[in-house]
């Protein structure tokens, strides 16, 4: 059996992925000078399955970059670990939501990842702090 400290230590790889990953793309489009809502908006309103009203789209592309700042910064803290669980699957199936109506299949695949990284976040265990790790709970049994 895998021994909890590694599972928080594993969590921790899988915390850190997700920090990295919403940092660096919704400072990316902070920098982007409009270049990420152009694309976008514009993919939308072409011939699609399903034709979102394109307020709604702007509203959501505007939203994009602070929501992947503020879930990155809220994975720093473990007060919040489950609603940030979930705002995080939510998101990513947002995401996906929106690469199954632009009819872009591989990256509703990539998109699945993501939600596996969520899920493992979600049923790992946690460090109960950033700065040091938890004493181990029974060394004879840890592989």
């Amino acid at each position: 059996m895998i021994s909890t400290q590694k599972l928080k230590d594993a969590e921790r790889v899988v915390r850190i992925t997700m920090i990295l990953i919403l940092l660096t793309a919704g400072s990316s489009k902070f920098f982007s000078n409009g270049a990420f809502f152009d694309y976008y908006s514009e993919l939308f309103q072409g011939e699609l399955r399903i034709n979102l009203p394109s307020s709604m789209v702007d509203l959501f592309l505007l939203t994009v970059p602070f929501i992947e700042l503020t879930l990155g910064l809220a994975l720093l803290s473990n007060k919040y670990k489950n609603y940030t669980a979930y705002a995080w699957l939510g998101f990513m199936l947002s995401l996906m939501f929106g690469h199954y109506i632009l009819q872009e299949w591989s990256a509703v695949n990539q998109m699945l990842d993501y939600i596996f990284l969520g899920l493992l976040y979600l049923v790992l265990p946690a460090h109960s702090s950033w700065l040091a790790r938890d004493r181990q709970d029974n060394p004879s049994t840890s592989i």
